[in-house]
């Protein structure tokens, strides 16, 4: 046996024995699968508070002026007092000769009296009115994943969330997720000024369960639909598509492997591995009693679990077989190689040495002729 037969065995020899002892004390989880605690939702606003919120809303019939809105003052008799003015954002017009006025959360009648009480100092008996031609500063801000967020104005009075909903078109479906399943998960927060905000759940809502969630808005209110947060849980190992699957409504261990593509044929199916961190459980599954139709143990899975195919004893033997034979064979080209090349010098010298012996006998000869004719 040459050197380099012997060397390329015992290499298998190592290699396999090592296999082996890694198979026999088990498939142990990596130590990086571990997953961070569920994230705790935003609680829902208890019904106390949410009246005590919807009784802010003033009941009004009406109409109290704001910045942005169009009016039209009309000085009866007096033209050059009349005309057309836009409400700043400090709440303020500009009259003639009186200057500026005040007319942000006034209704009609009482900003017309302001005016008239700033020109009588200059005119007698006047007749001052005020009319609303575009109502713009009743306005809420609706936001967040829904059709067209933006900006919505109204009349005299504000509308409630229903209605805000309606008018922004309604929600959107989050993407991966039915409508159903999505409309499960919507909840929405409604803001009111710096330090007011309560959270409300739309299924229950929009399928009239509890029509007392139906809060009557406040201008300048803000509507913010919330994105549907991603639960995650894990699958990795031998499946054929490894990575985070986005966790649904009632997801269930089976629906989960099947949606990593199954385990591959290199997999140990009856040996997976359940692990849910925050519990601190790690239990063996075999998946033929989760498919078995006389024991049905299809578990419903929380944020955060992982499942764990491990590699079955074969195909870590077949995986040692292609990884050792390819470099076996570079150890045997390389042997020949040498081989080859000790041959060729060696016939190079045995030439060298026949050539060497042929001209000693060619001087020998000639030198015997010579000593023939003296």
């Amino acid at each position: 046996m040459g050197i380099y037969q012997f060397f390329t065995r015992l290499l298998c020899i190592v290699c396999i024995s090592s296999l082996l002892i890694s198979c026999a004390s088990g498939d142990a989880i990596p130590e990086q699968l571990t997953a961070p605690k569920s994230r705790e939702s935003t609680p829902l606003s208890s019904m106390e508070l949410l009246r005590a919120f919807e009784a802010d809303v003033e009941e009004t019939m009406n109409y109290t002026l704001g910045a942005g809105d169009e009016i039209t003052v009309d000085v009866w008799g007096y033209d050059k007092l009349s005309g057309k003015h836009t409400i700043g954002p400090d709440g303020k017009i500009t009259v003639p000769l009186s200057g500026t006025v005040h007319l942000a959360q006034l209704d009609r009648d009482n900003a017309a009296q302001l005016i008239h009480d700033k020109l009588k100092h200059y005119y007698n008996n006047l007749s001052v009115t005020v009319r609303v031609d575009n109502y713009a500063s009743n306005r809420i801000l609706v936001l967040g994943r829904i059709e067209k967020p933006g900006e919505l104005k109204f009349g005299m009075s504000a509308p409630n969330l229903l209605e805000a909903i309606a008018l922004a078109g309604g929600v959107s479906t989050s993407d991966g997720l039915t409508a159903s399943e999505s409309l499960k998960l919507t909840r929405c927060a409604i803001f009111r000024g710096k330090d007011k905000v309560v959270w409300v759940e739309i299924a229950p809502l929009l399928r009239g369960e509890n029509l007392a969630l139906n809060l009557k808005l406040k201008r300048n209110d803000v509507v913010y639909v919330s994105e549907i947060e991603e639960k995650l849980v894990y699958i990795l190992g031998e499946v054929r598509s490894p990575g985070a699957l986005r966790l649904t409504s009632r997801m269930s261990f089976l629906e989960a492997i099947a949606k990593a593509g199954g385990p591959t044929i290199d997999a140990a199916p009856n040996r997976i591995q359940l692990i849910r961190p925050d519990e601190e459980i790690n239990q063996s599954l075999a998946l033929d009693d989760v498919i078995s139709a006389t024991q049905p143990l299809n578990y419903q899975l929380q944020e955060g679990d992982i499942i764990y195919v491990p590699t079955n004893t074969i195909a870590k033997l077949n995986y040692a077989i292609r990884f050792l034979t390819p470099f076996s064979s570079v150890l045997g080209i390389y042997a020949n190689v040498e081989s080859i090349r000790a041959d060729s010098e060696r016939r190079k010298l045995e030439q060298e040495r026949d050539d060497l012996q042929d001209q000693i006998r060619a001087f020998e000869d000639e030198k015997a002729a010579n000593t023939g004719l003296e």
